[in-house]
C-alpha cells in the first residue's frame, strides 16, 4: 500500500539530503524512514530496494552535477571554458562531498544506467573539447584525461593527502588547471603538424 503523499522523487531527495547531513556511511532506510515520518516498510512500496535507491540517488546526484558543470560554463569557450569546468567540478565535489562519493560509487550492473550515467558524465567534456582541433578520437582520449585528473586531484585532496603541504592547493589546482590546457594545446599543434 502507498503512503499518500510518498513518492520515488520525495525518498531520492530525502535520501541525497539525509547522506549530505549525515554521511554516505552512516545512511539507513530506518533513519530515512524516520525523517520522512512514515514505516520503513513503506518506503519499499515505491524503491525495490536499497541498490535500487542508491542507483536512484546516484543518477540524481549526476544530474545535480551534470547542471553545476554546464553551468559553469555557459557561453564560454576554449581556455576559459576548461577553467570554468575544472573549477565548478572541484567546487562540486567539495560542496556535496557525499553525493560525490555516491557518484563515484554508483552500481555498474545495470546496462541503461550505465549508458546514461556515461553520457551525462562526459557530456561537459566533450563539449569544452569541442573548441579544439582535436579529432574525434583524441577528443575521447582527452574528455578521459581531463575526467581523470580532476577526480585525482579532488579525491586526494577529499582524503586529507594535500593537507600536510605548506603550499595552496587552490594554487597546485590552478597549476594543474594550466597543464591540462598546454598539454591540449600542445596536442593540437601536434594534430595539425602531421
Amino acid at each position: 500500500m502507498f503512503h499518500k503523499g510518498l513518492n520515488q522523487k520525495i525518498i531520492v531527495d530525502a535520501t541525497k539530503a539525509l547522506m549530505e547531513q549525515e554521511g554516505f556511511p552512516a545512511f539507513s532506510m530506518r533513519k530515512l524512514a524516520e525523517m520522512l515520518n512514515v514505516k520503513t516498510a513503506s518506503l519499499y512500496a515505491h524503491i525495490e530496494s536499497m541498490e535500487a535507491l542508491f542507483t536512484e540517488v546516484g543518477l540524481s546526484a549526476l544530474r545535480d552535477q551534470w547542471d553545476c558543470l554546464l553551468s559553469a560554463i555557459g557561453e564560454q569557450h576554449g581556455d576559459a571554458a576548461v577553467t570554468a569546468l575544472a573549477e565548478s567540478y572541484r567546487r562540486f565535489a567539495s560542496e556535496h562531498a557525499e553525493l560525490y562519493k555516491i557518484i563515484m560509487q554508483m552500481p555498474t550492473g545495470n546496462d541503461a544506467v550505465l549508458k546514461e550515467a556515461a553520457a551525462m558524465t562526459a557530456e561537459p567534456f566533450i563539449r569544452v573539447l569541442a573548441d579544439y582541433r582535436l579529432s574525434e578520437e583524441q577528443k575521447m582520449h582527452w574528455q578521459l584525461v581531463l575526467r581523470g585528473l580532476m577526480h585525482g586531484f579532488v579525491s586526494e585532496e577529499q582524503a586529507g593527502y594535500f593537507s600536510h603541504y605548506p603550499v595552496s592547493v587552490e594554487e597546485s589546482y590552478q597549476i594543474a588547471v594550466r597543464c591540462m590546457i598546454d598539454g591540449l594545446h600542445k596536442e593540437e599543434g601536434e594534430s595539425n603538424g602531421r
